[in-house]
């Protein structure tokens, strides 16, 4: 904001207190008189409070010299109620006037903006019933980069609406110490910012109800990833928005942007660009509105993070190369909620879980929603479909892959590592339209290959498919595949 070169003086006398005195004309008379001059002097708001009527007459003689005041004899001192009301005339010049100079009115301003929805969830389904498959699809299996350990599942025991506007994500222990969550995404990949506009994707969450040693490994999760990714796992270059992160009950909220390449890279990851903690009282017992926008209408472009309409943190284009920036950012993504249990987000404040850890805990979701503010065409610029992966040869350093029909409707998914042992090999895979599945492929020893075998295809089936593997103790993800059925 550029400062204007300009004065603006207000000063007030009032009575500081009153004694009895002569009883002339029966009231009371003021023994001492205070004044309280304020000055907007080049954008900046000072405020004095002096007790002395000389110090307030030495502003007025300062401000206004050579005869603009009455001497103190001459002046007329109007009635108490009109002082007191301009009094509070005063004070509400300078609430307003410290409204205008705050760093935050820029942001602030957003509020204005007008928004046009395009997609949103108000979870209106039947008590104990599944999300809408036109609306979400599910991500199921476990395995998913971040050491969480959960099996995430379609079970309405872990993803379902209550009958009252509410989605319930809850995750559960069996008797075996086992646990099952849920994870959800939007069937749209879609959602961006116009060129020259901004995009705003908001949901309104109760984070898990617990806390201290019962809430250790509890990862709430409210994000976006780039639609790319859906086909080329290319992480974190297709770009990650978490919009909403809390872990182990701390009742605060995390919002990252991960982005570049992974480990390092412009944007520090596997840390990425994040906000670190911000307290969040009370959103694990009442909802809360966590919003994050999308700005390309500003330059440079902005990704700003709110809760409950306070923008607490932000992240501009310039922080990064404009190539990584426009990877991770000026596209669509799609929408994920889900509930983690455990991982290297959780272990970093504490670990777990533990056999302390509470089961049946759930994140709830009363709504989600996903709009556009002006730019060009003044709407959503959707992001067409990638095309599929057609490699079927063997890529990457260090291993081979291959997919091959096992009977009339099995194809078996094959990896082996070159001249080195894999802590784990994760598949991931999908085929006619469903949704993905992550699982542990199991150990060959015989044949030093990960085995795994998928079933239900048909004849011309395309499988998509790409691997998460350990190596020397460090975590890698291949590209992806295909295999014609």
């Amino acid at each position: 904001m550029t400062s204007t070169h300009m004065s603006l003086v207000i000063c007030v006398q009032y009575p500081l207190e009153y004694k009895r005195g002569q009883r002339g004309n029966g009231v009371l008379k003021p023994s001492l008189f205070s004044c309280s001059c304020s000055f907007l002097f080049q954008g900046l708001l000072h405020v004095e409070v002096n007790t002395h009527m000389s110090r307030c007459q030495g502003y007025f003689m300062h401000m206004f010299p050579q005869g603009e005041q009455a001497t103190g004899s001459q002046q007329h001192r109007p009635p108490k109620v009109i002082r007191v009301v301009i009094l509070l005339l005063i004070v509400s010049l300078l609430i307003a006037a410290i409204s205008v100079l705050s760093p935050h009115g820029v942001h602030k301003a957003h509020a204005d903006t007008s928004w046009t929805p395009i997609w949103g969830d108000n979870f209106n389904g039947a008590a104990g019933t599944g999300v809408d498959p036109a609306n979400w699809r599910y991500d199921t299996g476990t395995g998913w980069g971040t050491g969480e350990i959960e099996t995430m599942s379609n079970s309405t025991a872990n993803v379902q609406q209550d009958g009252s506007g509410h989605l319930k994500i809850t995750a559960l222990r069996d008797g075996n110490g086992n646990w099952t969550s849920g994870r959800i995404e939007s069937q749209r990949a879609d959602f961006a910012a116009p060129a020259g506009g901004q995009l705003q994707v908001s949901a309104s969450i109760e984070q898990p109800n617990v806390s201290g040693a019962a809430a250790a490994g509890y990862w709430p999760a409210f994000w976006m990833l780039g639609t790319q990714f859906r086909a080329d796992h290319n992480w974190p270059n297709d770009g990650e928005i978490d919009t909403m992160e809390d872990i182990n009950g701390l009742n605060s909220v995390f919002g990252t942007l991960h982005c570049g390449v992974d480990p390092g890279g412009p944007c520090h990851e596997t840390t990425g660009l994040g906000s670190g903690q911000h307290a969040c009282p009370g959103c694990q017992t009442s909802f809360h509105t966590y919003s994050v926008i999308v700005d390309r209408s500003v330059s440079p472009e902005q990704i700003r993070w709110y809760l409950d309409g306070a923008n607490y943190f932000t992240v501009s284009a310039n922080q990064v190369d404009a190539t990584t920036w426009t990877n991770a950012v000026d596209h669509g993504f799609f929408i994920i909620l889900d509930l983690a249990m455990g991982g290297a987000f959780p272990n970093a404040f504490g670990g777990g879980p533990t056999a302390a850890t509470q089961s049946g805990a759930s994140m709830i979701v009363d709504h989600v929603q996903v709009s556009t503010s002006g730019g060009s065409g003044g709407g959503v610029t959707p992001t067409p479909p990638p095309p599929p992966p057609t490699a079927t040869a063997p890529t990457g350093s260090g291993f081979t892959q291959s997919a091959s029909s096992v009977g009339t409707s099995q194809a078996l998914l094959r990896f082996q590592p070159s001249g080195w042992t894999a802590g784990y090999v994760i598949v991931h895979y999908q085929f006619a339209g469903g949704a993905q599945q992550n699982v542990n492929m199991t150990y060959n020893s015989g044949a030093g290959s990960w085995l795994y075998t998928i079933s239900g295809l048909s004849l011309e089936t395309v499988i998509y498919y790409s691997f998460t593997y350990q190596q020397n103790g460090l975590q890698y993800d291949t590209g992806s595949y295909s295999y014609i059925f």
